[in-house]
């Protein structure tokens, strides 16, 4: 005969486990979350688009479409979701859809301003850099330069906007102020 406590109780804790998890899941998406002013009309608008973009993205058939992958639905779906103040399902659909074999620019910059929204400075700038290092696409540059001002890191910073001044022939003054005031910060903490 199989003793009780030491056949079931670790099933019970392994599920306890498993729940506790997923709770705290659940509620760290859930904090990401905002209070948005919208009409009746303007949430059962939203309700539709969010019915209408699940289906859409459960019943694509590349086949069918131009394309490999229904980016343009899952964009579609997260932006509704943002709109309702739901940040949280908003990153989660970004992160459902992005894996090791799509890693679609767009995607990864969507999701990085959405870190940076909800003040997720070091994971903002892990999607930023990972556009980087995959595709070099000249346009995230200023993205990821303000990801790592925000994030207090001047020398990728500098590193990001030079090479954006270098890409555009262009300057900006906002960004070089913010960067200068990361030298003098980084000056200051050194003196003290």
């Amino acid at each position: 005969m199989i003793n009780y406590f030491v056949y079931y109780e670790p099933m019970k804790i392994s599920r306890l486990l498993i729940i506790g998890v997923a709770l705290t899941v659940l509620a760290g998406c859930s904090s990401y979350d905002e209070k948005v002013d919208l009409t009746a009309e303007q949430r059962e608008a939203l309700q539709a688009e969010i019915i209408a973009q699940e289906e859409a993205i459960a019943n694509f058939d590349p086949e069918e479409a131009d394309r490999v992958y229904p980016d343009l639905e899952v964009i579609s779906l997260a932006r509704a979701y943002q709109q309702l103040g739901k940040n949280g399902k908003a990153i989660q659909i970004y992160e459902d859809f992005i894996d090791e074999d799509h890693n679609a620019r767009n995607l990864l910059n969507n999701l990085g301003k959405l870190y940076e929204k909800v003040g997720e400075t070091e994971k903002a700038v892990e999607y930023y850099q990972l556009i980087m290092d995959t595709y070099y696409e000249p346009q995230y540059l200023y993205d990821i330069t303000w990801a790592y001002i925000r994030g207090g890191d001047r020398k990728m910073a500098e590193k990001y906007f030079n090479a954006w001044q270098l890409e555009f022939h262009t300057t900006d003054d906002q960004t070089q102020q913010a960067i200068k005031r990361l030298r003098e910060k980084e000056k200051e903490e050194a003196g003290a």
